[in-house]
């Protein structure tokens, strides 16, 4: 019975609804959504251009119809470039780490461990806050390490 089916329409016909049936509706605009565990800062946003960020191999610069891929990102900068007027964001961040993953309908999510907006970061600040400092753990080291790493960058990044 099946044979039948399969015999009295083409090949190319039953291919097409194959695909159709397991493919994903792609969106016309990429949209992104950018979050820390704390909070989301923008949620299915189509505005945006392009975000810029650096990997450990290079810059990163996602956009439209970009392919479906997963990034890790260190501490850093993260530039958006905007297409309309947004509020309450520069579109200008710092941030501690993370990952970007971009899926195949055309969206885009940056899940960051904690991000400031550029022009709220002090430089000169970075150095005398209370850290705490637990160095008999491999986490308390590892987090020690990290926050070094990130007020380097912090400092470099703000003072541009």
């Amino acid at each position: 019975m099946i044979s039948n089916t399969i015999s009295k329409t083409s090949t190319r016909s039953l291919y097409s609804v194959l695909a159709s049936s397991f493919s994903v509706q792609k969106k016309p605009r990429m949209e992104f959504t950018i979050r820390t565990p704390y909070q989301t800062i923008l949620k299915d946003f189509d505005g945006i251009q392009r975000a810029i960020t650096k990997t450990n191999e290079a810059a990163l610069v996602i956009q439209n119809k970009f392919p479906p891929s997963a990034y890790v990102i260190p501490p850093g900068h993260l530039k958006l470039k905007f297409t309309q007027e947004v509020k309450d964001t520069s579109g200008d961040y710092l941030h501690l780490g993370g990952w970007v993953t971009v899926h195949p309908d055309n969206t885009c999510e940056i899940n960051l461990l904690d991000c400031f907006d550029r022009k709220e970061v002090r430089p000169d600040q970075l150095d005398k806050g209370e850290a705490l400092k637990d160095l008999e753990t491999n986490s308390g080291r590892y987090m020690t390490k990290l926050r070094r790493s990130a007020a380097r960058v912090f400092a470099k990044k703000a003072a541009l």
